[in-house]
């Protein structure tokens, strides 16, 4: 069961969604805590690709190691982000619609251990403020700022 989720209809091909969307080094454009992401793996992006990302949360620096579990081009992919221990999934799934993509996106986070499970549900608050707007601010990077 997803701790948070979103949708949303971007008016431009699933082609160009899903290219966008699946470089995470492209999520600093629309993730506005994230201040970097590197590829650590080579290649091109599939099972097993392996990003780190920098970001800011509560005002410090926090590095997360981001790992592709799956990836069906222009369909879906789920990436797990590691954090000093705190494990979050985010799932996207990718629909060609007459209105252009609709995506789909759903967080999962795995805690171990009594006190993290007490804190869940302020964790869960921490990354929806974080990172529940995304989906529309991908939309409007896409559509308004002439990409496609």
């Amino acid at each position: 069961m997803a701790d948070f989720q979103a949708n949303v209809i971007i008016a431009k091909p699933v082609e160009l969604v899903f290219a966008y969307m699946a470089n995470l080094g492209n999520a600093p454009e629309y993730m506005r805590n994230v201040e970097e992401t590197h590829k650590i793996t080579e290649g091109p992006i599939e099972i097993g690709t392996k990003y780190q990302e920098i970001r800011k949360v509560r005002g410090k620096k926090a590095v997360s190691e981001i790992e592709y579990l799956s990836f069906e081009e222009n369909v879906s992919y789920k990436t797990r982000s590691n954090s000093n221990g705190l494990i979050v999934d985010y799932e996207y799934e990718f629909s060609e619609i007459d209105e252009g993509t609709q995506v789909q996106f759903k967080a999962v986070l795995h805690v171990k251990g009594f006190m993290m499970k007490l804190t869940k549900r302020m964790l869960v608050n921490i990354l929806r403020a974080e990172d529940g707007d995304h989906l529309e601010r991908v939309k409007k990077s896409l559509e308004e700022d002439g990409r496609g």
